[in-house]
């Protein structure tokens, strides 16, 4: 999932801030109607009794009424507003805690075409490979594993998905030590190979729990192989 959570980040300072600026000024709003509609029940009590003061009191009474009204009709589009951006902010901080930012999932995904490629070189090595080129081919992939896995997980998520990551990234770069490390000889032990393999599926059964936590699609990533 492609995702830039420096701007997450801001987004949700931004709506959140504004948000409550928002409701603070709903407080203000309401002050205000209930300050006219304190001013309109005092005048109404002081009713003139001479005719041309009437229509003066009757003008002032009508201003403070729709004073007091308007101020009512803006707190209330005030307060909604302020509840529509900060609910918005808090979304976007829920999207940024359960949710994969774009360095990560590129690494997931580079993990992904490597693990297979990997675990194709055991296969080929079974079948009768050259235990020569595999060697060779197994250190340029564990190159580019050990760099896949150096990603660290986005500080702005949540603590238990940092952990899940951290994990699955460990495993790959031990996977890609141990690979490495292969010379042709060990590569001949038929017993070595199976445990290899072992270690790799065991990585990748690692890989399918981030796959369905963060609902990826795995359909896309056999697509970038």
């Amino acid at each position: 999932m492609n995702l830039n959570m420096s701007m997450l980040d801001m987004t949700f300072v931004g709506l959140l801030s504004f948000g409550v600026l928002l409701l603070l000024f709903t407080v203000l709003s309401v002050v205000l109607g209930l300050k006219s509609g304190s001013q309109l029940k005092q005048m109404t009590r002081r009713r003139p009794k001479m005719k041309n003061k009437r229509k003066r009191w009757k003008r002032a009474c009508h201003a403070l009424n729709k004073q007091r009204k308007s101020h009512y009709r803006t707190a209330i589009v005030v307060f909604l507003l302020g509840l529509l951006l900060g609910g918005s902010g808090f979304y976007a901080r829920h999207y940024q805690l359960t949710n994969l930012s774009s360095p990560n999932a590129a690494a997931i995904s580079k993990c992904y075409y490597l693990l297979d490629e990997a675990q194709q070189q055991f296969e080929n090595l079974k079948g009768g490979a050259s235990p020569e080129k595999t060697v060779k081919n197994l250190q340029e992939l564990s190159s580019q594993l050990a760099s896949a896995a150096s990603e660290t997980p986005y500080g702005g998520m949540s603590a238990d998905y940092r952990l899940l990551l951290n994990k699955y990234f460990k495993k790959n770069l031990d996977l890609a030590i141990n690979l490495n490390a292969q010379t042709v000889q060990s590569l001949q032990d038929t017993e070595n190979i199976e445990i290899y393999m072992s270690d790799i599926q065991s990585v990748k059964e690692q890989q399918q729990k981030i796959i369905e936590e963060f609902e990826v699609n795995e359909q896309a990533l056999l697509q970038k192989k």
